[in-house]
Parts: C-alpha cells; sequence; structure tokens
C-alpha cells in the first residue's frame, strides 16, 4: 500500500508539472509526501526482512525441537523395553510397574518389596530391584526424580517421634532410594531428585486394601537432560 501511494504521489506532482500550475509551495508540499511515502517503504521492506528472518529462525527452532523430542521418544522405547526385559519377574508379580508417556519414562515400585510398614529403610528385595535398574540408569545421562507416595492412612501415634505425618514418611523413602543409586551405583547427585508426595498423588481411590496397596509406592521418574544455562560473568 505504501508503494502505490508513493507511485500516486509522483503521478500527482507530473499532473501538475505537465498543467504548468503548480506553485512552489505546492510543489514542495507534495516533494515532501513523496519523500515521506518514499521512507515508509523502505522501512516496510526492511520489517517484512526482519519479519520473514525471525520466522525462519521460528520454524528451524520448532524442527529442532521435533527431532530432539523424536529422538528422546526413541532411546525411551529402548529403555523401556531393556528394564521390561530385566525386571520380568516383577513385572510378571505386580510389584513393578512400567508406563512410558512419549520422551518420559515412569516406573513404579510398590513399598511391598521396598519397606517394611512406616519404615524408609530398604529392604534386600527391594535392594535387588533397585540394582536392577540402577545398571541400565548409570549407562545413560537420564534425569532421575524419584517420587515417595503413601496411602490416606496417617501415621500412627508409635512412630509420630520419627515420621510425624505420610509427608515426612514419603520424603524420607524417596531420600533412601536417591542416596542407594549414589552411594551404592554411583550415580551423578547431580542427575538425582528427590521428592514426597504423602498421600495426595494416588493412582487408584483409597477404598480398599489392594489399591490401598498400589498407591504405596516409590516411582522412579526418567526423563531426557536438559540443557545447561550458565550463568555470564561480569567483569
Amino acid at each position: 500500500m505504501r508503494q502505490i501511494v508513493g507511485v500516486t504521489a509522483v503521478g500527482a506532482i507530473a499532473m501538475l508539472l505537465t498543467s504548468g500550475c503548480i506553485t512552489q509551495s505546492r510543489f514542495e508540499e507534495k516533494e515532501s509526501e513523496l519523500a515521506a511515502c518514499v521512507r515508509d517503504a523502505k522501512a516496510a521492506g526492511e520489517a517484512s526482512r526482519t519479519e520473514i528472518t525471525d520466522l525462519r529462525a521460528q520454524i528451524a527452532r520448532c524442527e529442532q525441537g521435533a527431532e530432539e523430542m523424536r529422538r528422546n521418544t526413541e532411546r525411551f522405547k529402548t529403555r523401556e523395553a531393556d528394564l521390561r526385559l530385566r525386571l520380568g519377574k516383577e513385572l510378571a508379580d505386580r510389584d513393578v510397574e512400567i508406563e512410558r508417556l512419549k520422551d518420559q519414562l515412569s516406573v513404579r515400585v510398590l513399598d511391598r518389596i521396598l519397606f517394611r510398614s512406616g519404615s524408609a529403610d530398604i529392604l534386600p528385595a527391594g535392594k535387588q530391584v533397585l540394582d536392577k535398574l540402577a545398571n541400565v540408569l548409570k549407562e545413560t545421562d537420564d534425569l532421575i526424580r524419584v517420587e515417595g507416595h503413601t496411602d490416606n492412612v496417617p501415621i500412627g501415634e508409635r512412630l509420630k517421634d520419627r515420621y510425624f505425618s505420610n509427608w515426612e514418611l514419603s520424603a524420607a523413602r524417596a531420600a533412601a532410594v536417591v542416596r542407594y543409586f549414589q552411594h551404592g551405583h554411583s550415580i551423578d547427585p547431580v542427575r538425582l531428585e528427590a521428592v514426597g508426595y504423602a498421600e495426595y498423588r494416588p493412582i487408584a481411590p483409597n477404598d480398599s486394601a489392594s489399591n490401598r496397596q498400589r498407591n504405596r509406592r516409590v516411582s522412579i521418574e526418567l526423563a531426557a537432560p536438559r540443557p545447561v544455562e550458565r550463568t555470564p560473568v561480569s567483569h
């Protein structure tokens, strides 16, 4: 539109000149309009080129992100297959559940194989499961978030001095697994995270013994590593 206006202004000046009725002030006015139109047209062209460059950069970022997600999805498919092979018995006994969502993997271990009731000390059978997991994880650079979960039964009075509520118990269990991965298998602690959710993230209604048992679990959530953000050093 600005270029069309510029051409119109040129035509208007030409018509005034050929008609022989233009005054100096009228000519200067039209000349000023033309100059403004030319400046606007140039600015619009620069803006369009900038927008195109930005759009191309955005498309490149989207394509890069899609390719990264595709690679992560493939690697977690491989990770899932490896873990299912190693944990075949535990999966068959329903002591372990594995669920993959695109580029994330969740390994849920029921507390009956990991801990005694009201305890955060890992049982020998639980260590065997964690050993199998760790032997896979220590060969990767996955981020590992360990989540402790309980059912909705309150902590008994005899345990209140040690774990005041399910918050403390779930957090202690998550921390115990993280410590085992770090000190038992030399997994880099920078990759590890321990979180306690108490009874507030159930995977089944707490309306039966079997459902409450499913909710008493430790989840090992695996995700792709995030790029390291470096803080600029000021001089």
